[in-house]
């Protein structure tokens, strides 16, 4: 018995205290700043935020239309169209892929200039009037 009232003891000692250690009283040079949260209280990866995200997305959608509408007015050939298409398809893809675990800043500048050099291709394709692909 005197064996069970002693650990009973013990434990509620070590219970009692253990609020206290938890506690931050003031750490030295500690800044706030390191929290590295945003505005909103989320914690910031230092990646592109949602917004620019679905900017990226609402690119990536209307090169696909200008594609379709090209390839439709007879202005880039259907070849020409389906090399664009897997481009884009191929960036959506990676898109998905890398934003499982959340894009970094340099994965989404990448996809960025992809979608830009997408942008370029389309444009030359419809300025060389040969109807061939490269």
């Amino acid at each position: 018995m005197r064996k069970f009232l002693i650990s009973v003891a013990l434990v509620s000692t070590a219970l009692s205290a253990a609020p206290a250690l938890a506690q931050d009283y003031g750490r030295q040079g500690y800044d706030h700043r390191d929290d590295r949260r945003d505005d909103r209280g989320d914690w910031h990866q230092r990646g592109p935020s949602r917004p620019a995200v679905y900017n990226l997305l609402r690119q990536l959608d209307q090169v696909d239309m200008r594609i379709q509408r090209s390839a439709r007015r007879g202005i880039i050939s259907q070849r020409e169209a389906f090399g664009l298409r897997r481009e884009s398809n191929q960036i959506r893809a990676r898109l998905g892929f890398r934003g499982r675990d959340g894009l970094s800043g340099r994965e989404f500048a990448s996809l960025q200039f992809q979608v830009n050099r997408l942008e370029q291709r389309l444009r030359f394709e419809r300025n060389d009037r040969d109807g061939r692909r490269f």
